[in-house]
């Protein structure tokens, strides 16, 4: 079997040690390795002929290779080796970190066929896919303003620097969402600040909406009326003692197949959005689960 390794040169925690390493685990297991990896612009090559596409990066080069993918009509099981920022989808499918054990137990996945594979719905925003999350408030500016060299050195921490300076430019801004839920029913929600959520976990091991799961058909909207500095604290503080956010009296969370998307003034038609830990170039306009599916190879463990 031909495996497809491709690699984030710009994560904020590559190794090319660690690269290697994982090619040499996976030939051990007898498959052939061929090298790619993920370009800025999104545009690169999949080897057709390859048997399994695995991404060695984080969400959003995971993002990349999805959006690869579908262009070129490719339909290839696939697996993330989480060596990114924040390895969302990973942790929920329950990858290892570690290089041997990760290709031992993807190998057996691969063998096992439909018993080792994930049909995951895929959901788009304008057309273009994502894979764990996409939000807009003030964790989308922060992702915005952070440094790049300061995530090479600390990895996620500088999203939460980037946050806390955040505090003498707070964003104030305004969303009007509609959001169709799965039985038809449409819900608008007035947001100063909102997150698409398609995994379990969110920004490590938080979670969002209890319910979310990669290969869930919905998706799962939550919305804060207000987002001033202390209410956005208390949805932080909220959400990491574990308890479900939505039990905030501004906080919303609505299941959807279909969320449209309005700025209702310019300072939040400027707004950024982030997407797995990336900035939208643009923002999204309608986010919808699509009739497309991304097929993950599951692991077995040893």
């Amino acid at each position: 079997m031909i495996v497809e390794l491709i690699h984030n040169p710009a994560s904020g925690t590559f190794d090319e040690l660690r690269l290697d390493v994982l090619s040499q685990a996976f030939q051990a297991c007898g498959a052939q390795v061929r090298l790619g990896r993920t370009e800025k612009n999104g545009r690169f090559e999949i080897f057709p002929e390859c048997d399994l596409v695995c991404v060695s990066g984080g969400d959003g080069a995971l993002r990349l290779v999805v959006a690869s993918m579908i262009r070129a009509g490719l339909s290839k099981p696939l697996c993330i080796f989480p060596a990114g920022t924040v390895n969302l989808v990973a942790r929920e499918l329950g990858y290892s970190d570690n290089p041997e054990i990760f290709a031992r137990e993807i190998m057996a996945g691969f063998l096992a066929r439909d018993e080792a594979r994930l049909e995951a719905p895929l959901v788009t925003g304008d057309d273009q896919p994502f894979v764990a999350c996409i939000s807009a408030g003030p964790d989308g500016q922060a992702v915005a303003r952070h440094s790049p060299v300061l995530k090479q050195r600390i990895g996620g921490a500088a999203y939460a620097w980037s946050l806390i300076k955040l505090l003498g430019d707070w964003p104030e801004l305004r969303f009007s969402l509609m959001a169709k839920t799965p039985d038809g029913t449409k819900i608008r929600l007035t947001s100063a600040a909102f997150y698409v959520i398609k995994a379990h976990h969110y920004a490590g091991n938080w979670t969002l909406a209890p319910a979310a799961e990669i290969g869930s058909d919905i998706f799962h909207v939550i919305s804060l009326s207000r987002a001033r500095p202390l209410d956005f604290l208390r949805f932080l503080a909220v959400t990491a003692l574990g308890r479900d956010p939505a039990r905030l009296d501004f906080v919303q969370s609505v299941p959807a197949c279909r969320l449209t998307i309005a700025a209702e003034d310019d300072q939040s038609r400027l707004a950024s959005f982030q997407v797995d830990g990336d900035i939208l170039p643009a923002q999204p306009h309608e986010i919808r689960v699509t009739s497309r599916t991304v097929t993950y190879c599951l692991p077995i463990p040893d």
